[in-house]
């Protein structure tokens, strides 16, 4: 029973995330310590009777909650556990605890329930989870039945205990199998393609069905079956895509088939009738509707009243065919009747038989149009599995039950076909029996046969067996028999089949077929709308019509499920382990193919639409199946190739021309920073790697860890959802460098690993350097780690919007924040406060870009033939005044547009600034190249290449090469732009006075500066080199749409220095977006084909 006991919190780590009982408290993310709370202790009646407990009350589940097998503890343990106290592992009896495990022996309810310890438990010899109401109450549920929520009571379950392999399957099956075709084709069939074509027709069907069952006995002995028949088999075997849309295509096919027999039935009435002189409206297409339809009412009432009653007139219906077809067997034998003999019937005869050894097709009939007109009698395979639900052990039933099914039906088929082959002529004009030469022997055909006007015969009289048979009611009767029994098996089947469909949603706007009644979830909305759609079909009154569109839908269905097992199969997953063991994936690619072929071949056009309406429900499921996940082969599939190609990948030399920017992007929580993924994404756009790394401000540990999976779970569904194809991974680290340096050795898979490193600027460093020196350094230490491990490396700083928007986004109440640990998002104790890839800036507006700098027009330039032709910005004496309006308008509307989604929002007519200062190998003139492809927010924009030279090089030879060059890489431009570095022009005093006031800023109050003095003065040329840039800049690009910079890469020494600091900011501040780019010196433009 329940228990109650304080448990005291002796201590904890570092991080306070774990009580002295060494157990972790996790709720949403967040860490709740146990010190001071009541702990409640369950026992199996507890957890029985108590369904509904405060979610803000941790429970500890007792070993019996869950079905521990307990082991006897030491006596000095039993006393604090039976008293309600936890047990401290730390400082208990060490050689005694080390023997006690909850470890259970493999048992099925661990795999119903889903329910066992965890590592951490078992290792610590406790159970702690959360009390969820709805894990208890589905637990009991599926431990009681899969099905239980659909029953009534308990007693109404044990009524009916289910069918056997022979009354669930095989009875079923040979009464569907046997239908109309049975007694009114297949003379017919001998009629036209002669003895040995027609058994031709029958092995091709048998070979084609056969292979079908093997393949469906492999999906049915691959797992527990519940109700839902073939679908069911399908789906939750090969997924919902290929279940989906096979299961609708059965029973579509299955109506069908259910109104082809009822209009089999139909037509032997009408003739029947028609014999006697009795007719309804015109004895002939309108009376075979009238039957056909009060058959298919008829049949539909008797399945109201219950399948089980149904069961029991399937048992009277087998017997009344078969002893029908022993009655045609023995009217074989019988003496002939003057009728008979006028009707072309000889009895066995050598001479009749030989006459009908080969075929002799009559019209447009061929092998395959009799092949159509067969194939449908073959179908009913799928009857016993459209029964799964109401089978005791559907796993072995089916494949038992399905193929001696098929082996008695195809016999009997052969037999009525050869036994009315031998003993019946082709052709009689009903008026006198066959005539022979008296000389040769050989049958002399009537006249009428000339002018194709004969009545009777094989070719031409489809009631031949009826005609032969002992006694005619017995025909009758099994007419009656073999088409009703098809018909109700399919009308039974076929709803069960929609209804499971129905159930899972894979459709919309269907749910309303799903609800089921009584004690077998009689699906009686779907047996209306299936006798609607057979009452349609019945309307067409043409047997030999129908039999080709169930011929054609089957074979797809046939095709498409041998494909899938074969799929499955080849996909190698380990789930997929069929018992059946006759069944082998050749066969079933096999049966696929030739399913398609004999599509094709017997009608092309109808192949190709069914095939079309096959492909749209696939994509369709497919694309909207985001709640289901049963295990799709086309995901193992997926998995396998993926495999097999970064195995192939691995053992592909490099080249330049296979060149992808793979990028590793310190994005943080990429939700808070949706600016820089969104900007890094115009960059990849899925056609490239890029990983969104994320430095969790949290010491490495057990907590850490499922804190971790928790934010990949929901991240990864977050880019899924922003469309963004990357992938996140985050460790956990207090230092930010430790954990880059992790991700950098750890991130990517064989040659899918990152080549580039972005992360945004860090705007607030000066402050930093001041609160906290050690940040700054983390930093840096970054930019030359990944200097030092030869990676190319971006840095993207977003004027004074910055990158960091989880303020604004949680101000909003944005439950992806709110429902994760506080501590992911910031940790004012952590160095990692700002996780320095945010990109905050402070909000900085300089009144005055520059003060009179020169116009662009003013150089001597030329613009290349066959680029695309530009228009100056702006002159430097009124930059913002002279922008021109399109670009003035695009800068304010970036500006003006929401900061989550400003690399979201296209700017037209946009402009790219590239300043290539040092050759990288070419990454600073890829990258802008590809912002300006499509699906970028840049697409289309037009790309101005600036570059700096010393003075005594000309300008116009420089600019010459640099255009050839940039040819030759094919690399659209608009403006190749030469500037002189002059070394003697001396810096505008605004640019020294903003230059000695940030490193003045550097030194903290009492303090000498932190910028080494040898150190600045050694790297002076190079400082005045870059405040001369950042002139440059101001005056060229201060009114671009994006600005890339290649990255200065000085000595390890400055780089590790706030002087490095220096020279970004200088660069950057108070610019449009500005990438700072720097490749690792290898070639990534060639200019080979």
């Amino acid at each position: 029973m329940m228990h109650e006991a304080n448990v005291s919190d002796h201590g904890s780590d570092g991080s306070g995330s774990e009580s002295s009982s060494g157990i972790v408290v996790a709720n949403e993310g967040t860490e709740s310590p146990t010190d001071g709370k009541k702990i409640r202790f369950l026992e199996t009646t507890d957890f029985l009777e108590k369904t509904a407990l405060s979610e803000s009350e941790t429970t500890i589940k007792s070993l019996g909650a869950l079905n521990y097998e307990r082991p006897k503890l030491p006596a000095q343990w039993t006393n604090s556990y039976s008293s309600g106290a936890l047990a401290n592992p730390v400082g208990g009896p060490g050689d005694d605890f080390a023997a006690i495990t909850i470890d259970q022996p493999p048992t099925l309810t661990n795999y119903l329930t889903g329910k066992r310890p965890t590592m951490n438990e078992l290792i610590k010899y406790q159970t702690q989870t959360k009390l969820d109401d709805s894990d208890i109450t589905n637990g009991l549920q599926r431990l009681n039945s899969e099905n239980s929520d659909k029953e009534s009571d308990a007693e109404a379950q044990t009524k009916f205990g289910g069918f056997g392999w022979i009354q669930g399957v095989l009875m079923r099956c040979i009464l569907c199998i046997f239908g109309a075709t049975l007694f009114l084709r297949m003379s017919w069939l001998g009629g036209q393609a002669g003895i040995v074509v027609g058994l031709g027709v029958l092995m091709l069907a048998f070979i084609v069905v056969i292979l079908t069952a093997i393949s469906m006995s492999a999906i049915a002995t691959n797992g527990e079956v519940g109700t839902g028949g073939c679908y069911y088999l399908i789906s939750r075997s090969l997924g919902p895509e290929f279940g989906g849309s096979i299961g609708l295509i059965f029973y579509i096919a299955n109506t069908v088939n259910a109104s082809m027999n009822c209009v089999g039935l139909a037509e032997a009435i009408v003739f029947i009738l028609k014999d006697h002189g009795i007719t309804l409206i015109d004895g002939d297409i309108n009376d075979t509707r009238l039957y056909a339809i009060l058959t298919c009412t008829l049949l539909q009432g008797i399945i109201f009243i219950g399948t089980e009653f149904e069961s029991k007139t399937q048992v009277a219906l087998l017997i009344t065919l078969t002893v029908s077809i022993l009655s045609h067997l023995v009217g074989t034998f019988m003496p002939l009747t003057p009728e008979q003999i006028n009707r072309g019937v000889t009895g066995y005869s050598c001479n009749t038989a030989v006459e009908n050894l080969w075929p002799d097709f009559r019209g447009a009939e061929t092998f395959i149009t009799v092949f159509g007109v067969y194939f449908p009698a073959m179908t009913g395979i799928m009857a016993g599995a459209n029964m799964s639900g109401d089978l005791k052990d559907a796993s072995k039933s089916i494949p038992k039950g399905t193929v001696w099914a098929i082996v008695i039906t195809t016999i009997v088929y052969g037999l009525a076909m050869i036994t009315t082959a031998m003993t019946t002529i082709r052709d009689s004009n009903g008026m006198m029996g066959p005539v022979y030469d008296n000389i040769t022997g050989a049958l002399i055909p009537p006249a009428c046969k000339a002018n194709g006007t004969c009545a009777f015969g094989l070719a031409n009289d489809y009631q031949v067996m009826l005609l032969q048979g002992a006694f005619g009611p017995l025909i009758i009767a099994g007419i009656f028999a073999s088409t009703l029994s098809s018909a109700s098996g399919c009308l039974i089947g076929a709803p069960r089949v929609f209804q499971a469909l129905c159930e899972d949603k894979l459709y919309p706007y269907v749910r309303v077929f799903a609800k089921g009644h009584g004690v077998q979830n009689e699906p009686y909305r779907a047996y209306v709308l299936t006798f609607l759609i057979a009452t349609g079909i019945i309307l067409i009154g043409d047997l030999n019509a129908i039999a080709i569109i169930i011929t054609n839908f089957f074979l797809a269905a046939f095709a498409i499920t041998n494909f899938a097992c074969f799929d499955a199969t080849a996909g190698g997953s380990p789930g997929f382990r069929p018992g059946f063991k006759y069944y082998n994936k050749w066969l079933s690619l096999f049966g696929s193919i030739l399913c398609i072929t004999i599509m094709f071949v017997l009608s092309w056009i109808t192949a190709l639409i069914t095939f079309g309406i096959f492909a749209v429900l696939f994509l369709f499921i497919k694309n909207n199946k985001s709640h289901i996940n049963w295990g799709s082969s086309t995901e193992a599939n997926r998995y396998r190739k993926a495999l097999m190609g970064l195995l192939k990948l691995s053992r592909t030399e490099e080249h330049v021309k296979n060149y992808r920017p793979q990028l590793l992007v310190l994005t943080g929580n990429p939700a808070a920073r949706q600016a820089l993924v969104d900007f890094a994404y115009c960059i990849s756009k899925g056609q490239s790697l890029m990983i969104c790394g994320h430095v969790v401000p949290y010491p490495p540990s057990v907590s850490a860890t499922a804190c971790i999976r928790k934010l990949n779970h929901r991240l990864t569904d977050w880019l899924h959802e922003q469309k963004c194809k990357a992938f996140y991974c985050a460790v956990a680290h207090r230092s930010l460098r430790n954990g880059v340096q992790g991700l950098l050795q750890t991130v990517g898979l064989g040659k899918m690993q990152p080549n580039i490193l972005m992360m945004g600027f860090k705007s607030d460093w000066v402050s930093e350097c001041h609160r906290d020196y050690a940040e700054v350094l983390e930093y840096l230490g970054v930019i030359k780690d990944a200097f030092e491990s030869n990676l190319s490396i971006c840095i993207f700083r977003n004027t004074n919007e910055g990158l960091d928007h989880s303020a604004v986004m949680m101000s909003n109440d944005d439950s992806l924040f709110l429902k994760l640990p506080d501590l992911m998002l910031s940790d004012t104790k952590s160095p990692l406060n700002d996780d320095y890839s945010r990109g905050v800036a402070p909000r900085i507006v300089r009144p005055n870009a520059a003060t009179n700098p020169r116009k662009v027009n003013e150089l001597k330039h030329t613009r290349s033939e066959g680029m695309l032709p530009i228009h100056h910005l702006y002159s430097r004496h009124n930059s913002e005044a002279s922008i021109g309006k399109t670009k003035k308008s695009d800068f304010k509307k970036m500006k003006k547009s929401p900061p989550q989604s400003q690399f979201r929002t296209k700017i037209k007519s946009g402009v790219i600034d590239v300043w290539w200062l040092f050759d990288d190998g070419g990454l600073t003139l890829l990258i802008p190249y590809l912002l300006s492809m499509p699906s970028s927010y840049l697409q289309g924009a037009q790309m101005r290449v600036f570059t700096v030279c010393h003075n005594n090089v000309s300008v116009d030879q420089v600019r010459q090469k640099l255009e050839k060059m940039l040819k030759k890489f094919r690399i659209e431009f608009s403006q190749v732009i030469v500037l002189c570095d002059e070394d003697e022009r001396e810096l505008y005093a605004e640019t020294i006075e903003e230059y000695e006031t940030l490193v003045a800023s550097l030194t903290p109050p009492g303090q000498s500066c932190l910028i080494n003095q040898s150190l600045q003065a050694s790297a002076q040329p190079r400082t005045m080199r870059y405040l001369r840039t950042r002139e440059l800049l101001l005056e060229y690009s201060s009114a671009s749409n994006l600005v890339i910079v290649t990255l200065p890469l000085a000595h390890r020494e400055v780089v590790f220095s706030p002087l490095y600091m220096v020279w970004l900011e200088m660069l950057s501040k108070d610019m449009p977006p500005t990438l700072f780019v720097r490749g690792n010196q290898t070639s990534v433009l060639t200019f080979y084909s």
